[in-house]
């Protein structure tokens, strides 16, 4: 599901250090086994998480045909299909109006030296908050000896009226620190009323099965890539089983590459990005290609797809 937003605190300052390179563009070339294996790269799973509120509202878009949520942007925006019991589902949006709700700022300390006020045991939080904190909370990954005095993430999220209601923390923080995994961390909340955007969404089955999705791609999307020259065949070659990062804006192997693949059918694109299925050197394989500096600002997609920025990456399994 796509991710909440996280704020710039101390420590994601420190993950974008080492996120990754710039560059003027990529290619994945991801193999896969069959259609089956097609079918899982060309979606997206519902996660069976109680916390994830992201793959509640799927579900019950999935289970019912409808569902609704509101909030400050779609919570949902997912290019590819969903995959849940075997079955495979388009999960798309509709605006239906708004509604009055609270946007709230969540701030969480993980190395406090000391921890003063009222401290509530995480499973005790409301379910509303839960869902929020969970997407911060630390895990064993955490490495404290790097972090700051102070608050160090944060999470902004909305809150319907009616979760407001529920809620310990919005729009009176009754609870100074939780208590997650036998440790206290601070909280700080801040929120202010806000209209929120009604979002519908509908999911409409695509598959009943990975070999019929895969199929399905298969025959409608699948290209051979040969006849290469060299250049080309340095760049496929490096990206087999991995990402290979282009670091210049003349490199012609690559620039030939884009153009191939903007010649055949994607399965989603946009300005920024593609994913193709490709078939190389007899492998069948999943491929994301980043177009980066390798096409003009105003070059049309082959298909209308949504635009998106590039530094988001398409969902996967």
């Amino acid at each position: 599901m796509a991710p909440r937003k996280l704020l710039a605190f101390a420590l994601l300052a420190l993950l974008a250090l080492t996120a990754g390179c710039s560059a003027e563009g990529s290619l994945t070339m991801r193999p896969v086994d069959g259609t089956s294996g097609l079918a899982a790269q060309a979606s997206s799973d519902l996660a069976d998480d109680p916390e994830d509120r992201d793959a509640a509202l799927v579900r019950r878009a999935i289970e019912n045909g409808t569902a609704t949520a509101a909030d400050d942007h779609p919570p949902v925006d997912e290019e590819l299909p969903v995959r849940h019991d075997g079955r495979f589902y388009a999960v798309n949006y509709t605006e239906s109006g708004t509604e009055s709700g609270y946007d709230a700022e969540i701030q969480v300390d993980y190395n406090a030296s000391t921890v003063e006020g009222d401290v509530v045991e995480f499973g005790d939080l409301p379910a509303v908050d839960r869902q929020r904190l969970a997407d911060v909370l630390p895990d064993s990954e955490v490495d404290e000896a790097r972090l700051e005095p102070g608050y160090d993430v944060g999470i902004s999220s909305t809150y319907t009226d009616a979760e407001a209601e529920s809620s310990v923390l919005v729009t009176d923080q009754e609870y100074d620190a939780v208590r997650y995994d036998g440790k206290a961390y601070p909280l700080n909340v801040r929120a202010e009323s806000t209209t929120l955007t009604v979002y519908r969404y509908e999911a409409t089955l695509v598959a009943d099965s990975p070999e019929a999705y895969g199929q399905q791609l298969r025959d409608d999307y699948e290209f051979e890539l040969s006849g290469l020259s060299d250049a080309e065949r340095s760049v496929v070659d490096a990206a087999l089983n991995d990402t290979n990062y282009i670091e210049d804006s003349d490199n012609q192997g690559y620039a030939s590459l884009v153009e191939r693949f903007r010649a055949q059918d994607p399965v989603v694109e946009t300005d920024y990005y593609g994913n193709y299925v490709v078939r190389y050197d007899g492998q069948l394989y999943w491929a994301e290609m980043d177009y980066g500096s390798y096409v003009e600002d105003d070059d049309e997609p082959s298909s209308g797809a949504e635009e998106r920025p590039p530094d988001e990456t398409p969902p996967g399994s």
